[in-house]
């Protein structure tokens, strides 16, 4: 077995079918937040606090119902309002890291569409697919409720 991390980029992109306004809601208001950032398809969120600012922090906990929560804390590096999100993440589990990343994640608009392309970067980020994917699809879903 290999020991040695790869550093990767990871790039995901979606269009939703709301404004943008709406998604920017979505990834910055804290009761939109636990609707939907989760790391798997069976996870729900425990907890979800963000303070939207360059040097604002986030903390986000999820797992599946009654199991002990990862937590996802960041900083911001740079906001623009509906345009850019960057934060440096860091998941844990328990006292054990899980793995530390920078994400970027540009909003587009499309008028009544919103495309929001999330890209990852850092040690083992390719891995970061397997709760991304879950993450925009349960998005998907809370834009559409």
């Amino acid at each position: 077995m290999n020991k040695h991390k790869v550093h990767s980029t990871l790039i995901l992109k979606r269009v939703y079918d709301v404004p943008i306004a709406s998604v920017w809601k979505a990834w910055t208001n804290p009761e939109e937040i636990a609707k939907w950032w989760v790391g798997g398809w069976d996870h729900v969120v425990h907890f979800a606090e963000a303070d939207v600012r360059v040097g604002g922090t986030y903390r986000v906990g999820f797992a599946p119902p009654g199991k002990t929560p990862w937590v996802e804390t960041g900083c911001y590096s740079e906001v623009v309002p509906h345009k850019l999100l960057v934060y440096q993440e860091t998941v844990t589990q328990g006292h054990q890291v899980i793995h530390t990343n920078e994400t970027r994640v540009d909003f587009h608009d499309l008028g009544e569409k919103t495309e929001v392309t999330v890209t990852t970067s850092g040690f083992e980020s390719w891995r970061n697919a397997d709760g991304w994917v879950p993450s925009l699809e349960k998005l998907a879903i809370a834009l559409a409720a």
